[in-house]
């Protein structure tokens, strides 16, 4: 792929598969306040595979109000490097070409 292009919007990571398709991550929001991101999504632009890294329930931030999310898992490991993983290891095996836009 030797053609740049901006990055959709919300994608904070980008993987290529050995196809030339994408395998972006996001950040969502989930569980009660839709304004602060609890979750890394990975979704394959080629296979339409995805995989979800829930980031665990913190109640001091999700049920007072008091600021976005920490970037934890349940275990109180980052849930970022788990997500990047599996981009990883999805984007090296993945053989299907990008998607015709039309």
């Amino acid at each position: 792929m030797t053609t740049k292009t901006a990055w959709p919007k919300n994608v904070i990571a980008r993987y290529l598969t050995v196809g030339g398709a994408t395998v972006n991550i996001t950040e969502r929001p989930g569980y009660y306040d839709v304004a602060h991101p609890t979750e890394h999504f990975i979704a394959c632009h080629g296979c339409d595979d995805t995989h979800t890294e829930d980031w665990g329930w913190d109640a001091y931030h999700d049920e007072f109000g008091k600021g976005p999310q920490p970037d934890f898992d349940a275990t109180g490991e980052s849930a970022l490097p788990a997500a990047r993983k599996w981009a990883q290891s999805h984007a090296e095996t993945c053989r299907a070409i990008p998607k015709p836009t039309a």
